[in-house]
């Protein structure tokens, strides 16, 4: 294959030099770059595809869901209408299209390469386990689940293979996270590009202020305006319940060090989501402020586990919420000499851990609790897990519809919804203690103590 000339029916942009240079000398690239800025075809002819031909293995180009890989990659088309797979592949290169798979086998210089399409999102990164890997390009980075990521690196640093990230941004989430410790790392690259920055091979801009403008005409929000075109990480998420109010926390400085305060108790939050999935806050009342210390995350375990890992973690304990329906009665006795179904609440009781259901409230009364309360929330992030409850509600959010390019009234299912909904418990028992602590002589001293525990009286 060394008649091969590449790339092929491509050139890169003169602004994208400096990225393919840093490539060529084996640095870990990081784009983060606006939409439509071409990132996408730059990665295959630039990245992937000289690579599989020049070095024979397996190669993933990685995008959020399988269903993007085929629409963006596989079946997709520049911006000429040209088909991207067979315009920018060498004829006599391709030895086996698979379509089902998403997999082409390729001719390389004493060998053969694949490069296949793989998705992250709704649990298909599990199809990346098991797999060797020469070279990835993760597209999107910031819409991925970063478990593939996860799963992909111990395979690269084996082989010595290459990593390209690419990503518009998605709010203060993973991609922000790590494309900044890029920054500081040498055996990095790291580079934004806004439309400011972006031109074709004439020296005319990619995207225009008049092409902007017909984005804010169609009702696109400033927001998603810096997001998608000024690559910025500041602004709230679109779609997400909780965005800007946490970048409100964060420009306020309660996203910081606030670490368990020993004279206090702490109380937990929990969802007990579905598959057995957990999702615990840990937090306490320190006058008017929620402090939240602490977070853990887990599936497929008992209320053992959860019980001695509580244990574990040394903290003096008040109360324990749990949604409502912990009461309900499951299929399954204790033991054998128990014939009585039994609920979670029983089963978590016989362990040693005592719950308080949440009151029933409808799931839009508890996400207006949940942003209420965060003008009071604290949060530790000297504690790694708490800064992985925060990647949660930033991106805990409304369900894209592709028709109407518009967020709908129904929540996303995905693996933030559970922080999310532990979330939501904890505002909800906060905002009903502080609601009814405006009492009369009528109740008792230690129902007053206990609403005064909520707002600092």
């Amino acid at each position: 294959m060394s008649d091969i000339i590449l790339p092929y029916h491509y050139k890169e942009y003169e602004w994208e030099e400096p990225t393919v240079e840093a490539f060529l000398k084996g640095l870990e690239i990081w784009m983060n770059q606006h939409r439509r800025s071409g990132k996408d075809l730059l990665c295959y002819c630039r990245f992937l595809l000289p690579s599989a031909l020049k070095r024979p293995g397996t190669y993933q180009y990685i995008w959020p869901t399988l269903k993007e890989g085929r629409d963006g990659f596989w079946e997709g088309k520049d911006e000429k209408g040209k088909d991207i797979l067979d315009y920018y592949t060498p004829p006599g290169s391709i030895i086996k299209p698979d379509n089902q798979d998403m997999r082409l086998t390729l001719r390389a210089e004493g060998g053969t390469s694949v490069i296949q399409i793989f998705g992250t999102n709704q649990g298909q990164y599990n199809s990346l386990r098991g797999k060797p890997s020469n070279g990835a390009v993760l597209t999107e980075f910031a819409y991925q689940d970063p478990r593939g990521f996860e799963v992909i690196s111990p395979m690269i640093l084996k082989t010595k293979g290459f990593l390209v990230f690419n990503s518009t941004p998605n709010g203060n989430n993973h991609f922000k996270q790590r494309y900044h410790i890029a920054k500081n790392r040498p055996d990095c690259f790291a580079i934004t590009k806004t439309v400011k920055d972006t031109y074709d091979h004439q020296g005319k801009p990619l995207i225009t202020e008049e092409d902007i403008q017909k984005e804010r005409d169609k009702g696109k929000t400033e927001d998603y305006i810096n997001q998608d075109y000024y690559c910025s990480f500041n602004q709230g998420i679109e779609g997400t319940y909780l965005g800007k109010q946490l970048q409100i926390a964060s420009n306020e400085g309660r996203i910081g060090s606030f670490q368990y305060d020993e004279t206090f108790p702490v109380y937990t939050a929990w969802d007990l989501g579905v598959g057995d999935f957990m999702a615990i806050i840990f937090y306490q009342l320190i006058g008017n402020r929620v402090v939240i210390i602490d977070y853990h995350e887990a599936t497929g375990y008992s209320f053992v586990y959860y019980a001695k890992m509580m244990k574990e973690k040394d903290y003096y304990y008040d109360s324990h919420y749990a949604p409502f329906d912990i009461k309900n009665r499951e299929m399954g006795a204790g033991s054998n000499k128990e014939l009585r179904a039994l609920s979670r609440l029983d089963k978590a009781e016989e362990v040693g851990i005592t719950f308080e259901p949440v009151p029933k409230t409808s799931f839009e009364n508890s996400v207006d609790n949940a942003r209420a309360i965060m003008r009071r929330c604290y949060f530790n992030i000297d504690n790694k897990d708490v800064r992985k409850l925060i990647t949660h509600l930033e991106q805990w959010g409304r369900t894209w519809n592709d028709q109407t390019q518009d967020y709908t009234d129904y929540e996303a299912k995905n693996i933030h919804k559970h922080a999310g909904a532990s979330f939501r418990y904890m505002a909800t028992m906060v905002m009903e203690e502080t609601h009814t602590a405006d009492y009369d002589d009528s109740y008792s001293d230690d129902y007053k103590a206990k609403c005064s525990k909520y707002v600092g009286l």
